[in-house]
């Protein structure tokens, strides 16, 4: 007997002891199970322990507090902070990362020499492991060694070296810098494989009947670039919000919280500050939020897929 006749003999061996009208979940029972071991019951732990005061050090002690936890997140200033960085994070970080993407994606579209190379070059940053590239961006913003502090005043822009992941005022943005150099790229590769899919008779058409290379631009390319665009730019919302190694390789987060986002107030709150109950509030608020812009993202692929078919 081969294989695939054992197999099928054994779930019908099964599938005898099962009512009909269960018989049709046998299937997807496995995918089901590792659905709920590895995704639902670690959700479903986060929730519980948001409502505990419970200490990594000692699991054992937890104490109910109800929604404690969330109010001290609705209180809290450094929280407040956290959010406020996050939301800064994620859309300086995603616009400029989609405006320089799509530029890059453009002039590689250019039937330029050697574009080929140029392409695999542009994609260094995002293939490079996150924790190497988060570490080159560390030494460059380094204080009195650093490329950038030492570029900065040769060219006078500043007189003296700038500890910029040492101010409480300026600590964020070269993390921000570095996710814009290290998505960018991304970007552009989405870029230039749409623009390499659409038809070149329309802009030849287009060009016949007068339109000027802004109006090709604003009526041929950006109406068939558009459901890839928005894909990418909801897509990278989802990537940036849930982001940790960048903050936490180049600042840990700090001085303070002035550099801290949510994933990164989560590990701290859990791993140093041994927090888990307040962790897990966070980490179902992060939760959430990625569940909105997961949802977003689902119905407008949805729509796409409709529109297509």
């Amino acid at each position: 007997m081969s294989y695939v006749d054992h197999a099928q003999s054994s779930y019908e061996n099964v599938a005898r002891h099962v009512p009909e009208s269960l018989r049709v979940y046998l299937p997807i029972l496995p995918v089901m199970t590792l659905v709920g071991v590895f995704i639902l019951y670690p959700i479903a732990q986060a929730i519980y322990s948001s409502f505990f005061t419970k200490s990594l050090l000692q699991p054992d002690q937890a104490e109910f507090v109800g929604l404690a936890n969330y109010v001290e997140i609705w209180t809290d200033p450094d929280i407040h902070q956290v959010l406020w960085n996050t939301a800064i994070w994620v859309t300086v970080g995603s616009l400029v990362a989609i405006v320089l993407g799509f530029l890059m994606g453009w002039l590689l579209d250019e039937k330029l020499p050697y574009t080929s190379v140029a392409s695999a070059i542009v994609l260094i940053p995002w293939v490079l492991p996150r924790v190497v590239g988060a570490s080159i961006w560390q030494f460059m913003f380094g204080g009195s060694q650093g490329i950038i502090n030492e570029l900065l005043v040769q060219i006078g822009i500043v007189d003296e070296y700038i500890v910029m992941l040492g101010s409480t005022e300026l600590s964020l943005w070269p993390p921000i810098i570095g996710m814009i150099w290290r998505l960018a790229p991304l970007f552009a590769l989405l870029t230039l494989t749409s623009l390499q899919g659409i038809d070149e008779h329309l802009y030849e058409a287009a060009r016949m009947d007068g339109a000027t290379p802004w109006e090709q631009f604003r009526y041929i390319t950006i109406p068939m670039m558009k459901y890839n665009l928005a894909i990418g730019f909801l897509l990278m919302l989802i990537y940036n919000v849930r982001n940790f190694s960048m903050v936490w390789v180049m600042t840990k987060g700090g001085p303070g919280v002035s550099s801290s986002t949510l994933p990164v107030m989560i590990y701290r709150s859990a791993f140093v500050d041994f927090e888990v109950g307040f962790a897990s509030a966070l980490s179902v608020m992060l939760f959430v939020v990625l569940l909105v812009f997961s949802y977003y993202y689902i119905q407008f692929y949805d729509k796409v897929q409709g529109e297509m078919s």
